[in-house]
């Protein structure tokens, strides 16, 4: 079997109601979808995180050429060719995007060629279903700032872990702790985002103020370059730390771990290489003590990737009251996430049992949102 053509289809849906994190507002949900095809007729997908124009164009012109006419199963040593032609654009941001959403697909191609799940394939125990946090409470968007109504909405969903928007401005972000804390209950687990949106100086100010709120994890407090902000805040603070979101590779997570700058990390696996690579950055987290909750963001292929990838992560430390990785669902408008593909997105959701990612792609959705 042999890579016939590596195809990108970028899509936009325009919102009707903007959301924002605390840098920017979004207007938009954009995606590039990758879809290897091979030679006996088979089709992998994958997805590739932020600048979907930007990763498009450098699989099309760059990545595409490497992979005509190779084998799949070679995934490994494909991800290799690729990554050492891309150290010419970079070696983070939109290059390893690009070969992420390449590498998705060809765990796809592959699982359906053998006829198994990709959670088989890395050797992965699936559970009955994986509960979901919902990434929830961003600023502005459907609930225009009714935290009480959305606090509502998610626990009627069945949510009992949830993660909230912070970082732009910090004396109202900790009344909004408060409040949304206050709507939630004590029972329901909730964490705090920053998407890099404070100073060390700042994210010290709002730990410490919000810590009666008993947050499960304070995420991304300060700019993921500044690792001294991050280890200055585990050492002053009670709150676990998370980040590793924009970080890239195993290379570029090596000092976040090994100096021990987060309890909680994060990699994403439509940024940061790929599957094969989240396993590895996770491996290297767990030598250090260091558990791995990966960041999943956008479609349904992202989410069934995050799925099977949760089967295989490694435990840090085994106990019997050690509860099973929660999958992050955002919660903002994305109609990629719910109607490209059969995939069940809940609070709960199973693994999906199907060859591959386990999910049947719509092309209709993609034809009437590209780009």
């Amino acid at each position: 079997m042999k890579i016939a053509a590596v195809n990108t289809h970028v899509v936009t849906e325009k919102l009707t109601t903007t959301f924002g994190m605390s840098q920017w507002q979004w207007q938009a949900r954009s995606s590039c979808l990758v879809e290897i095809v091979t030679d006996e007729g088979l089709v992998g997908w994958g997805e590739c995180f932020g600048p979907a124009e930007g990763s498009a164009a450098l699989i099309e012109t760059v990545y595409a050429p490497l992979l005509a006419g190779a084998d799949p199963f070679e995934h490994a040593a494909l991800w290799e060719t690729l990554y050492n032609r891309g150290r010419e654009w970079g070696r983070a941001g939109v290059p390893i995007a690009a070969i992420s959403g390449v590498e998705i697909a060809l765990w796809d191609v592959v699982g359906k060629a053998l006829g198994q799940p990709v959670h088989r394939l890395l050797g992965g125990r699936a559970p009955e279903a994986f509960h979901a946090y919902a990434s929830a409470f961003y600023y502005g968007g459907q609930w225009r700032g009714d935290i009480e109504a959305e606090a509502r909405h998610l626990l009627q969903e069945g949510y009992r872990h949830v993660k909230m928007k912070v970082g732009a401005d910090l004396r109202s972000d900790v009344e909004r702790v408060h409040r949304v804390r206050a709507a939630l209950g004590p029972d329901v687990l909730l964490a705090a985002d920053a998407n890099r949106g404070y100073t060390t100086a700042e994210a010290l100010v709002f730990a410490r103020e919000t810590e009666a709120a008993a947050l499960w994890f304070f995420e991304e407090p300060v700019i993921p370059e500044d690792l001294a902000g991050y280890r200055e805040l585990r050492a002053r603070v009670n709150v676990p730390i998370a980040g590793g979101e924009s970080m890239f590779t195993r290379w570029g997570f090596a000092e976040m771990i090994e100096s021990r700058a987060v309890d909680l990390l994060q990699p994403d696996a439509t940024a940061c290489g790929g599957i094969r690579e989240t396993l590895l950055v996770a491996g290297m987290a767990s030598v250090h003590g260091i558990s791995t909750l990966p960041h999943v963001w956008g479609s349904a292929i992202t989410v069934a990737a995050g799925l099977h990838l949760a089967t295989a992560l490694p435990v840090v430390t085994p106990s019997l009251g050690r509860a099973a990785p929660v999958i992050e669902l955002d919660q903002a408008p994305n109609s990629f996430r719910h109607t490209l593909s059969d995939l069940a997105i809940g609070p709960v959701m199973p693994v999906p049992t199907g060859p591959g990612l386990g999910v049947e792609i719509d092309r209709s959705v993609i034809e009437a949102y590209r780009a």
